[in-house]
């Protein structure tokens, strides 16, 4: 038996990792280079039997497909047939593997081209077909099979027509068996707890695509069980140990189909997009399936929405496990050096664990923050940061989120072809975010800048380029760069991009940037572009509709424009309440109810404009509605309360402040309030914290002119524990707003007479203005300057009344 020296030892130890088994395919590519650049056919052909007998079949797969890539490099020398011998051979290594498994595009569409250059024309057209039949996008062999196209048959020679004609027999006949897989299977697997809301809504569309549905339950004590059950769920008990992994895992383990799919309870697939699955399941020469996921944040109607693919489908393989305590990972074990074995697909799934509603509900951020400070503990790495800081950058902490965000963004760049990696798109968009959110200006511009340049088409790092603009004042630029993000339109879903970054959240940025800039016309049309051609996004209604009203558009006129969605109609009742039209804005407030009776924004808002038309015992009932796990509970026993203590029902308001779910300052202050309305003692001080609703109420009581109840509440505010100087600031200021210019003034000179400062004269310069008396209203704002030189508003209201007198 002859020595293989030309190739790899006989025996060796098994790779154990990700780097070991690339490391032993990058021997065998060296080996093949060098027998190819030798035209040593037999070291070829012991390459391409090393890399068959790989165990992992991926990594077979992968250095046959390399080492036959190597061989087409090959120069074809005029008069010189040894590259015949190199074809022939890797030929026949690229059919063995497809005897074994013909379902490989790839590997056909290189057979095809092996055949091809061996004259055999009909075998070759019989391979390309039939990598285009499993793969219609499979790279170039649309265009090797139109090379066919009248190509005269000129067999050859000798012992290589021979061998040719053998290879194109075997290819033939895997071409005819190389079709889609029939009778696979699809289980679906999640996990769960406490999910009643949301998972009906989840399992639905699925119940009848699937074969099977596996549901851990980390916990459940609502009806989550039953409800997975009804579906003919398999439902696994697993007790929490803070580990999403773990638990992920064990719903794969309980798995019995073919494939997997892992959806979340409160995602939700595209109902019409159901049937599609089991298109995919033949498909075995894919190890996995992106689908188009949109995440939901902000409001149900007028947030934003991310959409990204996600890697839901998947091989049931005992390999593809889970890996991270939180945001877990299911890549790790896959392989992902081989870009054709996944696919995405036009599949939609909605994702709304996101909203704003659902993450207070359930405590998300809170949760996820202490899992992934433990995590970082125990394995820190870019993808942890990022996390992190996205969780920060979510509860609205820029200063956190940017020190988390940073760190992964420098990290990660250290890494070969980084923005390669799955979230790095993300991770660009927010560190930029988290430097703008935190002030620095130019420390967003660069990460733009270099986001740019490996993501020329992301529309989101210039929608943020507009934002960082506008906050450097540079409005001119601000509206170019959201112009640009126009002529962009969205990000590709693999860039996760924020959907509408390219049309009607940059419409609606443009509308926002032309009111900064005056230009109110123009701003309006581009809120009504934005309705018109996405209705389905209703966030444009407030603006557009404050906008009409304040030029004095009829209220009919602007009820019109409201798309029939309850998000929409929200936003129509505050915007006509916001202009003084309270009756108005009760109907839209009850069209709100009629379709959501617990949406407690709606409650609120119908509770103020019941207030605003001094109807105190109607707003009062309908406040006591709203029950007591609302999250606006609060809000909502506040207006009660006050409800009741503007008609000075002392004993109305008793039960009301028994109940306990005031906020703790809003207790001690009603509670004085209601002392004062029954002739009790007052308490000798509040706390300082008691000054907002002390202030809230006050002006409130000035709006519907309860002036009898306004002298009761002010020596209750008088207990407010801040410096007298504050308080007459703040009661100065309240009564200016409201148009009460004599009390206002009367504040304003208390402090002058006593201690003169720059924003008692500021306010009397005001009060004069107000009055037409122009020379008064110069003399107080130069003081005031000559006070405070350093007082920018005292300086901005010195150039204003010139610029008016001039």
């Amino acid at each position: 038996m002859p020595l293989r020296i030309a190739t790899l030892e006989t025996t060796r130890r098994e790779p154990t990792n990700a780097a070991e088994w690339k490391l032993r395919v990058e021997e065998i590519v060296t080996a093949a280079g060098r027998a190819v650049r030798e035209n040593d056919v037999a070291a070829l052909g012991a390459v391409f039997a090393d890399a068959r007998e790989l165990s992992d079949r991926q990594r077979a797969y992968q250095a046959t497909r390399t080492v036959t890539e190597l061989v087409f490099a090959t120069p074809k020398v005029v008069g010189d047939v040894r590259w015949l011998d190199l074809y022939l051979t890797a030929g026949g290594a690229i059919l063995t593997l497809l005897e074994e498994e013909p379902r490989e595009p790839v590997l056909l569409n290189y057979a095809g081209c092996v055949l091809y250059e061996l004259t055999e024309n009909a075998a070759a057209r019989a391979a390309f077909q039939a990598a285009l039949r499993l793969d219609p996008t499979i790279p170039h062999a649309r265009e090797n099979l139109a090379a066919l196209k009248g190509r005269p048959s000129q067999a050859l020679q000798g012992r290589h027509a021979a061998a040719a004609r053998t290879l194109a027999a075997r290819a033939s006949a895997v071409a005819h068996a190389a079709r889609p897989k029939d009778g696979l299977t699809l289980s679906i697997v999640m996990i769960v707890k406490d999910e009643e809301e949301m998972l009906p809504g989840c399992l639905e569309p699925l119940a009848g695509a699937v074969d099977e549905i596996v549901v851990v339950d980390t916990g459940s004590t609502d009806r989550t069980r039953e409800i997975a059950e009804s579906f003919g769920a398999k439902v696994v008990d697993f007790p929490w140990n803070g580990s999403f992994s773990d638990a992920r895992n064990a719903s794969l383990e309980a798995a019995t189909s073919d494939w997997v799919m892992m959806v979340d309870a409160d995602e939700h697939l595209v109902a019409e997009d159901a049937p599609k699955l089991k298109e995919l399941l033949g498909r075995t020469w894919r190890e996995a399936f992106y689908i188009l996921e949109t995440n939901y944040t902000g409001g149900e109607d007028s947030g934003a929405a991310v959409t990204h693919a996600a890697l839901r489908i998947w091989r049931n393989r005992p390999q593809y496990r889970y890996e991270g305590r939180i945001h877990e990972q299911i890549t790790p074990g896959m392989p992902t050096y081989l870009p054709e074995r996944f696919e995405t697909t036009q599949i939609r799934l909605l994702h709304y664990g996101y909203l704003k509603a659902r993450i207070a509900e359930r405590d998300k951020s809170q949760r996820n923050l202490e899992l992934l400070e433990r995590e970082a503990k125990e394995s820190p790495t870019p993808f942890t940061w990022f996390n992190l800081g996205s969780e920060h950058l979510m509860l609205g902490n820029a200063a956190k989120a940017r020190q988390h965000l940073d760190r992964a963004w420098e990290e990660i760049r250290l890494e070969d072809g980084w923005h390669e990696r799955g979230y790095a798109p993300l991770l660009t968009r927010r560190t930029i975010s988290a430097r703008r959110e935190a002030g620095d200006l130019d420390g967003a511009r660069k990460a733009i800048a270099e986001g740019l340049l490996v993501y020329p088409r992301h529309t989101d790092l210039v929608f943020e380029l507009a934002l960082v603009e506008r906050a450097a004042g540079n409005t001119d630029a601000a509206i170019e760069a959201a112009q640009r993000c126009l002529e962009q339109g969205d990000a590709d879903p693999h860039l996760s991009g924020t959907v509408g970054s390219g049309s009607f959240l940059a419409l609606c940025l443009l509308a926002e940037l032309q009111q900064d800039a005056g230009d109110m016309e123009a701003a309006e049309a581009h809120y009504r572009r934005s309705l018109e051609e996405h209705p389905g996004y209703v966030g444009p209604v407030l603006s557009l509709a404050l906008l009409m009203l304040r030029r004095g558009v009829a209220p009919e006129e602007v009820e019109a424009l409201v798309p029939e969605r309850p998000g929409a109609a929200l936003l129509a009742a505050t915007a006509f309440y916001e202009s003084g039209h309270p009756q108005t804005a009760e109907t839209w407030f009850r069209r709100v109810l009629d379709r959501q009776a617990s949406n407690p924004v709606a409650r609120i808002g119908l509770v103020e404009t019941l207030l605003a038309q001094s109807r105190f015992d109607d707003a009062a009932a309908e406040a006591a509605l709203e029950p007591a796990d609302s999250p606006v509970a609060p809000l909502a026993r506040a207006a009660e309360a006050f409800a009741h203590a503007v008609r000075g029902d002392a004993d109305a308001m008793a039960p009301v402040l028994a109940a306990g779910q005031l906020a703790p300052a809003d207790q001690a202050f009603f509670s004085a309030w209601r002392a004062a309305i029954a002739g009790e003692a007052l308490p000798a001080q509040l706390p300082g914290t008691a000054v907002d609703a002390s202030l809230r109420c006050l002006e409130a009581l000035l709006r519907v002119q309860a002036f009898e109840q306004f002298e009761k509440l002010i020596p209750v505010f008088d207990r407010v524990t801040i410096p007298t100087r504050e308080r007459r600031e703040l009661l100065a200021r309240l009564y200016f707003r409201r148009g009460y210019l004599d009390s206002a003034a009367d504040e304003w000179i208390a402090v002058a007479e006593r201690a003169p400062d720059a924003a008692a004269l500021i306010g009397l310069a005001q009060v004069a203005h107000a009055r037409g008396l122009s020379d008064d209203a110069n003399v107080f704002a130069h003081e005031a300057a000559r006070l405070d030189p350093a007082n920018e508003k005292a300086r901005r209201l010195v150039a204003s009344l010139a610029a008016r007198a001039a």
